[in-house]
């Protein structure tokens, strides 16, 4: 992983349904398909913008426009996105600085490193396949609020964090305890939407315990529960 100097921590609340969006400029590697990549995210930054609004200014962006402020060989879109936590803490670099990617405010949040970036890139990309995404965070779920859950074939359980509105822009929170029927779970996944009896904390260091996501075929991201 990349080194980021200047970490500032930070927190935020009300995020349940909060539109917002990252892009990953993707650096690729020296030798074979591999590539790391610069995460920069916008939660907390444009609570002011109805979803409507960020939305069309984060669907206007141009990846090939943003490579010329921000370099490296790919930009990546992950967004429009709402998030399904309540509460954050989570640790920023780069002193804090806010980056403006076009018209929106973003924060350097994170990196992660690819194995193969076409790959990861193409039309097909394979869905329920892990990545390591080097940030610190700590994400809230409150006592019943129902969660969306995919469970691996060997047990591991892994909560969903954000839902995407990229792929479709229908896929709105509302819509997300019938989602399981609309999926293409590989063999031996499932898909669950409990209420949570207890506040739920998932965690996730830079240094040690990196965060374990995954993405449906919808892109929504969900991150691997490692402390039940």
């Amino acid at each position: 992983m990349t080194t980021i100097g200047g970490a500032v921590l930070v927190a935020a609340e009300n995020l349940h349904g909060m539109h917002h969006g990252e892009i990953v400029v993707f650096t690729r590697d020296t030798d074979g398909p591999g590539a790391s990549g610069m995460i920069y995210n916008t939660l907390g930054l444009t609570d002011d913008l109805s979803g409507e609004e960020f939305d069309a200014r984060f669907r206007a962006l141009d990846p090939e426009e943003l490579k010329k402020d921000f370099g490296g060989d790919v930009i990546w879109m992950n967004g429009p996105r709402r998030a399904l936590m309540d509460r954050m803490t989570a640790t920023v670099f780069e002193n804090e600085k806010i980056s403006m990617v076009g018209p929106i405010p973003m924060r350097t949040v994170a990196t992660m490193h690819l194995p193969d970036l076409d790959l990861f890139l193409a039309s097909e990309r394979p869905a329920y396949t892990e990545m390591t995404i080097g940030r610190t965070t700590e994400w809230f779920f409150d006592a019943g609020q129902q969660v969306y859950q995919l469970v691996s074939p060997t047990g591991s359980v892994y909560i969903m964090q954000s839902a995407s509105q990229h792929v479709d822009p229908n896929n709105t929170v509302d819509s997300l305890a019938t989602l399981g029927e609309r999926l293409s779970l590989p063999e031996g996944w499932a898909y669950r939407t409990p209420t949570l009896e207890k506040d739920l904390v998932v965690r996730a260091e830079a240094e040690g315990a990196p965060a374990h996501i995954v993405f449906d075929e919808y892109e929504d991201n969900y991150q691997r529960i490692d402390d039940l």
